[in-house]
């Protein structure tokens, strides 16, 4: 009886791009970090403007909907 089952082809599955249309590809937060450091070494390493590094990161790396 577990023969008679029909399985699902590859073309009846959806794919992952499939379920994901519309949603910007994440980055992770490593990467966003990695570049905020970068940044505030790129200006001479002065405290208090985390925030700022790390948007600024962010939309460097992550791509903004105009770009879709």
């Amino acid at each position: 009886m577990a023969n008679e089952r029909r399985r699902r082809s590859d073309a009846d599955t959806p794919s992952i791009a499939d379920d994901r249309r519309g949603v910007p590809p994440q980055v992770p937060d490593d990467a966003i970090r990695t570049r905020a450091y970068e940044i505030f070494e790129g200006r001479g390493s002065e405290p208090g403007r985390d925030w700022d590094d790390w948007l600024q990161a962010e939309r460097e790396l992550r791509p903004s909907r105009a770009d879709e």
